[in-house]
């Protein structure tokens, strides 16, 4: 059986446009290391009352945290109320991570959640995120969004000596 020359022409034009779909889907997922990737500007809001950082401050402290796939290490880290850190994060995985922290609320996906810059962070990668830990304390949960079940770990945060309330209430 011979397929008929129409017939063949609008296979053909199917594919050819199958594959240009593809070529251009390809491209516009790739890495794109000039920030362009439609990824919010900012690491965290720009209100440090809410247990966030991203106000300018330089850093009191700073913490490193790795990735692997799968896998943050450590899972724990303790800070003192009111004092601003910057994670210096790095994956060592293949697989794309993030870290999202939850706020003063502890909740995900909420205003208030501090999440690493760039958020898509690839194999062999870095990011940071900078947070500023609640003056009253509490504990504070972390995870990769792309593995939240896997990726986890929590900040417990000591109250603040301090009688201001830098960085809001806890949860």
């Amino acid at each position: 059986m011979t397929l008929h020359p129409a017939f063949r022409r609008i296979v053909l034009l199917l594919l050819l446009v199958s594959l240009t779909a593809l070529l251009a889907l390809s491209f516009a997922c790739g890495d794109d290391d000039d920030g362009g990737d439609g990824a919010p500007a900012a690491t965290t809001p720009a209100d440090a009352a809410d247990g966030a950082g991203g106000d300018g401050q330089s850093a009191d402290r700073e913490l490193a945290l790795s990735m692997g796939d799968n896998t943050f290490e450590p899972t724990e880290f303790t800070a003192s109320g009111g004092q601003t850190i910057t994670f210096r994060i790095s994956n060592g995985g293949k697989q794309i991570h993030n870290v999202r922290l939850a706020g003063a609320d502890n909740e995900y996906i909420t205003e208030d959640d501090a999440l690493s810059l760039p958020t898509l962070v690839y194999g062999d990668e870095a990011a940071t995120l900078d947070w500023t830990a609640p003056g009253p304390g509490g504990t504070f949960d972390f995870r990769c969004d792309f593995h939240p079940a896997a990726m986890v770990g929590k900040i417990t945060v000591e109250p603040s000596d301090q009688s201001s309330d830098v960085g809001g209430e806890g949860p």
